[in-house]
């Protein structure tokens, strides 16, 4: 019998979607063939520090292991050292946002000389930041909503001169952003200019690098990206509709009932084609690697727009790329596999 492949799976961390991580992490766990992995469970702590869930770890890989929904967390610490390559073989990174998805643990791990899922260091922040990502896209002929961006500095200094930029460049309603946040953290939609004012004042206190974007009247959709053999290819896309609130914000996302996923979505043919194109243009433009998901906006003027780029789709029971793969004929055990074997 052939040695089992030793998989670390990070989750947790730091970020603002923090709770998301642990429910993706927990459903990579679960999913994993353990009968070619051995499934080493590992929390990033809020703190960003790393800890071996020796409990879990032990129900993970005892034989006939089946969920039983929970886990009685013996978080035992280890040190970064203990993650090298000579005591794990791959790592399955499923943390999402800040540290996770913008390069930083990607960082780490090429420092340790580990191999790991997704995207690399460059590609990771790239695709994290609106702003830098929004450049490659234009550089690469994507299209994407117009937008004006600005820090805390600059809002505290030039109130007017931003809020005059808005009025003359992006027009009302707009979408308020942070820069570097997922899962549609802090994103609003603005009707005036004294509601912009009022969310900017709100937002900035928390996230320092904010973006104003057009808004977009249309249906949103999004694609999700697969490698084999180095070649990316697209997932079936799915169409999104809000359930619990105006766009697909956080409570859309996550919530039960919060939206309905139309997988294939049920665009004329010629735009699901389109929206398969950009996704893998996106990740081909941004340097993605093994996986993204890249939503998209369906305007009621039949054109479409690239909002932002995901280097770590969640993986939770609500979340659209498995699911999307799903579709394709591709279950949550061989789309983990295919994932691992692009990342050694």
């Amino acid at each position: 019998m052939s040695k089992k492949i030793r998989v670390g799976v990070i989750y947790g961390g730091p970020s603002a979607e923090r709770a998301i991580s642990l429910i993706t992490g927990k459903a990579i766990c679960e999913n994993l063939d353990k009968k070619k992995y051995d499934v080493i469970p590992l929390e990033m702590s809020k703190d960003k520090k790393f800890f071996l869930d020796n409990n879990y770890y032990k129900q993970l890989n005892a034989p006939g292991h089946k969920s039983t929904g929970k886990k009685i967390a013996a978080l035992v610490p280890v040190k970064s050292n203990d993650l090298g390559k000579d005591k794990i073989d791959v790592v399955f990174l499923a943390l999402h946002g800040t540290y996770g998805e913008d390069g930083k643990i990607q960082s780490i791990l090429e420092s340790l000389g580990v191999k790991y899922t997704g995207s690399g260091v460059l590609a990771s922040a790239l695709a994290m930041n609106k702003v830098f990502s929004s450049q490659i896209y234009f550089a690469n002929g994507l299209p994407f909503p117009e937008f004006i961006n600005f820090k805390k500095s600059g809002w505290k200094n030039d109130k007017a001169k931003i809020l005059a930029e808005v009025k003359n460049k992006i027009g009302y309603p707009c979408v308020l952003k942070p820069v570097d946040q997922g899962s549609a953290v802090g994103v609003s939609i603005v009707k005036t200019e004294p509601e912009l004012a009022k969310a900017i004042l709100k937002t900035i206190k928390k996230f320092p690098w904010l973006m104003v974007q057009k808004f977009i009247k249309g249906r949103e959709a999004t694609c999700g990206v697969l490698e084999q053999s180095g070649s990316p290819f697209p997932l079936p896309p799915t169409e999104i509709i809000a359930n619990a609130g105006e766009f697909y914000d956080y409570k859309s996302k996550y919530s039960k009932g919060g939206s309905t996923h139309i997988c294939p979505a049920n665009f004329e043919e010629h735009i699901n084609e389109q929206i398969q194109t950009l996704a893998v243009q996106a990740h081909i433009a941004l340097g993605c690697a093994g996986m993204s998901r890249t939503d998209i906006m369906v305007g009621d003027d039949g054109k479409l727009y690239v909002l932002e780029t995901n280097t770590i789709p969640g993986m939770t029971p609500t979340s659209l790329f498995p699911e999307a793969a799903g579709k394709a004929g591709i279950n949550f055990m061989k789309m983990l596999d295919v994932i691992i074997k692009a990342a050694i």
